[in-house]
């Protein structure tokens, strides 16, 4: 097979860039492709939070109404289509944290899209919400303190900055009853997530398999355990009580990831304030002084 580098140019520099027959032709180069993630933040951001966000809940609600109504069978399916959303829920709130602590050095949507729930990441989400105390949490989250909202964002006007306390407020709340669950849970939740990601089936029972069973209103998801070399069964019982519970954490964590969201675009919203008045204040300068 002939190995030699074939050659196109980034479509925003026009820096040649190589690859090899049989490989996609690169449309950027990596520094461009930084540079087109990166300015793209805030706007992604914005439009997430708009229904991305939300889309667990909403799921998950709608599921939750249906099943009143539905067959035994058919009630089974849709309270594993919520421990589903809880589940995606749980990851999508772990790797927007994740991604908004690191976004001075690595784009906000590199970071979220690329995450994965796994046993580390899980433990050490939960470990760090449990034990850290809340300002600290904002300092990671480069979030200003409540108590200097209005020192550290000047552009926003009162009624904002207490819409925006809030909002932070609530935020710690929720990461709070997010992680009340435990490191259990947590662990059941980063092996779901990987369950979703290499393939599991829904079964009325499992008797056949473990030699234990389901219970009538039980339903389980079945999932092949490679590095265990075994079979995991993760059942749920139909009970609506547990899973409108279920639904309430969901919604913890949606109202988290959303107040999480609007804070960093208020401290986008700032930084660009910031750089508008220094190129600004630097054309006058060049103005006055002819240069």
């Amino acid at each position: 097979m002939d190995q030699r580098a074939l050659e196109s140019v980034c479509r925003d520099c026009g820096r040649p860039l190589s690859f090899h027959a049989g490989e996609t032709a690169p449309a950027r180069c990596a520094d461009c492709f930084e540079g087109f993630l990166r300015i793209r933040d805030a706007e992604f951001l914005s439009s997430y939070a708009e229904l991305g966000v939300a889309s667990r809940r909403i799921l998950a609600e709608t599921s939750l109404r249906a099943l009143v109504m539905e067959s035994p069978p058919h009630r089974k399916v849709l309270a594993m289509h919520i421990m589903e959303q809880y589940v995606q829920a749980a990851s999508d709130l772990v790797g927007l944290y994740g991604a908004l602590q690191a976004r001075a050095h690595t784009p906000v949507m590199r970071a979220f899209l690329a995450f994965h729930l796994d046993r580390t990441s899980a433990l050490a989400f939960f470990r760090e919400i449990r034990e850290t105390p809340g300002p600290e949490l904002l300092d990671r989250l480069n979030i200003p303190q409540q108590a200097d909202l209005a020192g550290s964002l000047p552009s926003l006007s009162k009624k904002d900055i207490k819409d925006l306390d809030r909002a932070v407020h609530q935020m710690l709340i929720d990461l709070r009853k997010t992680v009340d669950m435990g490191e259990t849970a947590a662990l059941a939740l980063a092996q779901m997530a990987g369950e979703r990601r290499t393939g599991a089936a829904l079964t009325n029972q499992s008797q056949w398999l473990d030699s234990v069973g389901l219970r009538a209103d039980q339903v389980a998801a079945i999932a092949i355990d490679e590095r265990r070399r075994t079979v995991n069964v993760t059942a749920i019982t139909v009970d609506e009580a547990r899973l409108q519970t279920m639904v309430g954490a969901i919604d913890a964590m949606t109202r988290a990831s959303q107040n999480m969201i609007y804070a960093v675009l208020s401290v986008y919203q700032e930084e660009d304030r910031a750089k508008e008045l220094a190129t600004r204040s630097h054309t006058r300068k060049r103005a006055t002084t002819g240069r």
